[in-house]
């Protein structure tokens, strides 16, 4: 097979980039033309479930078939693209109304009746599918694919099969699309940054590290929330350069720090799906060679359900980063599906308490309950236990007092920015416990 610039390698369809353009082309026809035309967003329900049990191989194969089985719904003057790691698009052109768009979805449902056979696997796929029409939902093509992944999102959350938009004329959507396309500038024109809060020893009160999160201003919007930004960076595929991206920056800035607290350990927070990536490994091990430092350790904080499915390959995956001197850090503890039969056998370093818990803490017994059972956990297993969110002295005092090892939050310092934060660890004052 060629693989051809602008094209998804595994599929050999459009990628996302090259279907937004190609989207806008065909809208610009059909206006100019007067057509009907049709976005039709395929996204496959629970595939990651295929890449646990299966394996990324057998998933990586079972997505070719889904698009193989995608195109034999596509006519000549219509255009298939693959604009996310589950998600297709197909583009009707020329229909005569909804409902024929609506058949093109149920004729997709139908040819998932048959399961997909790999080696001895047989493997039954369900998806969601929204339907939005231009010019009935749409005058554009960028508002066009704001409504059609909108409607992607409640089907899915209503658990169904097919959504069509409701008519929206001129009235103001979402800024979805406007927000990706700035943000596949956002590197290049140096909109990102990254800010640092401090992460305190308390037994020993002394700064032990910080963790490093991401921070986006706009040239216009100003400040973008990470809440905003982030799940359309994982939804786009934009996520894994700027994860690269935030690796590097970090380890850089932190080798410049002063050694007037001895070692530190440098914090970033890693995307669940990254863990099994092939290239992952690569990934920071180049980085680490890149910005090697003494005086610095780099800590990949990664959500507790990353560890859920394939555990075995899960910690192949975490030993090797362990061998190149990374540590490793379970976030939010608490709030996922955590199994002693697994969480045993895991190579990690610290725990880290949701702030959640520590939020309510002084005013909620079971939050106090939860709170000290993952503390007595955490010293089981011998981890550091890392409480976030701490912004009053009574509650650190507590949090002393049950010997947690590490508080982070507005008690100590808002996350700063690196020449702030550089400044803060300069004259920073530690007041006793």
């Amino acid at each position: 097979m060629t693989i051809r610039m602008g094209l998804d390698q595994l599929t050999n369809l459009d990628n996302r980039s090259t279907f937004l353009k190609t989207l806008n082309e065909k809208i610009t026809y059909s206006s100019k033309h007067k057509i009907k035309s049709a976005l039709l967003l395929i996204d496959i329900d629970h595939f990651q479930r295929v890449n646990a049990h299966y394996g990324y191989e057998v998933g990586d194969k079972i997505l070719f078939k889904f698009a193989e089985l995608l195109k034999s719904v596509e006519r000549k003057q219509d255009h298939l693209a693959r604009i996310g790691d589950n998600t297709f698009a197909l583009l009707l052109m020329g229909i005569m109304n909804t409902g024929h768009a609506e058949l093109a979805a149920r004729k997709i449902l139908r040819l998932l009746e048959v399961p997909f056979s790999y080696l001895d696997h047989q493997i039954r796929l369900e998806c969601s599918i929204s339907i939005s029409i231009f010019p009935t939902h749409a005058l554009d093509a960028k508002h066009l694919l704001i409504e059609a992944e909108s409607v992607l999102h409640e089907t899915k959350t209503h658990s169904n099969n097919i959504g069509i938009a409701k008519d929206q004329g001129e009235e103001e959507l979402s800024d979805f699309w406007d927000i990706e396309m700035a943000m596949s500038q956002a590197l290049e024109f140096n909109e990102f940054s990254v800010y640092y809060q401090p992460k305190i020893d308390i037994n020993h009160n002394r700064v032990s590290g910080a963790e490093a999160l991401l921070r986006w201003k706009h040239q216009t919007r100003g400040f973008v929330s990470p809440n905003v930004f982030i799940p359309i960076a994982e939804q786009s595929g934009m996520i894994k350069p700027i994860t690269s991206w935030v690796i590097n920056t970090s380890l850089r800035q932190a080798s410049k720090w002063s050694d007037r607290w001895g070692p530190q350990s440098i914090s970033v927070n890693i995307p669940p799906e990254f863990l099994l990536m092939p290239d992952f490994f690569d990934m920071v091990s180049n980085s680490l060679k890149l910005w090697e430092s003494d005086n610095v350790c780099l800590t990949l904080e990664i959500i507790e359900r990353s560890f859920v499915s394939q555990v075995s390959r899960t910690i192949e995956a975490l030993e090797k980063l362990k061998n190149i001197g990374v540590k490793i850090s379970i976030d939010d503890f608490g709030t996922g599906y955590s199994s002693l039969s697994y969480f045993e056998k895991l190579p990690v370093d610290e725990i880290k308490i949701d702030q959640s818990f520590i939020s309510n803490l002084l005013l909620s017994k079971p939050s106090k309950n939860i709170v000290r059972l993952i503390k007595d956990l955490g010293k089981a297993f011998d981890l550091q236990v890392v409480a976030e969110g701490v912004e009053d002295a009574m509650v650190l005092k507590y949090l002393h007092k049950i010997e947690c090892d590490v508080i982070q939050g507005y008690f100590y310092s808002k996350p700063l920015p690196n020449e702030e934060y550089l400044k803060w660890l300069e004259k920073a004052k530690l007041p006793e416990i």
